[in-house]
C-alpha cells in the first residue's frame, strides 16, 4: 500500500470477504496493511504522495472500525509530522473502538448507488476503480452502543449525511450520539443523526441506545 487516498480504500476494500466468512475475529484480525498517517515521499516517490488532514481520519478511522491493527509507519523522529498528525493517531476514543470486541469486527451497512473514480497508484500499477459516492461501516461496541464511520470518497464536494438506521437496532429506537474526533457530545435522544462530511472525509460517532430505548426493550422483554 501507498500513502495515497485510492491505496487507503482499495486496500480496505479487501476486509470485507473476511468479515462475510466470520475469520476475523480475536486472534485472527483482518489486516488492510500498515497506517499510512503521515508518510510522505516514501519508497514510491510520486506513488506515496501523502495524506491530506481529511484523507488521514479516514484512514486511521477506517482502520479502526474493522479492528485492523494499527500499525504506524511514519518518520517517527520527525517531530514536525508527528505533531500535525498526534491529535488522529492518540485519540483515544477510535482507539478504543478498535480494540473492542462485541461479536464483529466491523464493516458496511449502506453505500450509496452513485459511483465515483479513484485513482491507485504505486510503484509498479496505476489505475482506476469504482468506489460509492459514500459509505457507512459500522461496528459493534456493546449491547447498547455502536460506533459508526460514514465516508465521504468524493473528491469535488461535501456530503450531507445522516445515519437512522443502525443494524439490528429498533426501528423507533432513539440514541445518544458521540463524535469522536470532537470529543463532543453532538445529540441526545436522536432518532437521526446528520453530518458534513468534507472532501475524502468522514464522520467517526458512538452512538448509545438512550435510556427511553433501554427502558422499552427492557419492559418488552
Amino acid at each position: 500500500m501507498r500513502a495515497n487516498y485510492g491505496s487507503i480504500i482499495k486496500n480496505l476494500n479487501t476486509v470485507t470477504k473476511w468479515l462475510e466468512r466470520g475469520l476475523t475475529k480475536p486472534g485472527c484480525w483482518a489486516y488492510p496493511d500498515m497506517l499510512e498517517v503521515g508518510c510522505f515521499n516514501g519508497p514510491g516517490g510520486t506513488s506515496d504522495s501523502g495524506l491530506n488532514m481529511a484523507e488521514t481520519r479516514t484512514h486511521f478511522g477506517a482502520w479502526a472500525i474493522v479492528s485492523s491493527p494499527l500499525i504506524l509507519s511514519h518518520d517517527m523522529l520527525n517531530d514536525t509530522v508527528t505533531d500535525i498528525i498526534w491529535p488522529v493517531i492518540a485519540n483515544t476514543e477510535a482507539i478504543a473502538v478498535n480494540q473492542a470486541w462485541h461479536g464483529s469486527a466491523g464493516g458496511i451497512f449502506k453505500e450509496s448507488e452513485e459511483l465515483v473514480q479513484l485513482h491507485y497508484k504505486n510503484d509498479t500499477a496505476s489505475f482506476y476503480f469504482s468506489a460509492p459516492a459514500y459509505r457507512y461501516y459500522y461496528k459493534p461496541i456493546s449491547d447498547s452502543e455502536v460506533a459508526v464511520l460514514m465516508l465521504n470518497m468524493k473528491s469535488n464536494a461535501p456530503l450531507l449525511l445522516s445515519v437512522d438506521d443502525i443494524p439490528g437496532w429498533p426501528t423507533d429506537s432513539t440514541a445518544d450520539i458521540r463524535d469522536i474526533w470532537k470529543h463532543q457530545n453532538v445529540g441526545k435522544n436522536s432518532n437521526v443523526f446528520t453530518c458534513t462530511a468534507g472532501m475524502h472525509d468522514c464522520c467517526f460517532l458512538v452512538v448509545t441506545k438512550s435510556q427511553k430505548t433501554l427502558e422499552k426493550q427492557k419492559n418488552a422483554a
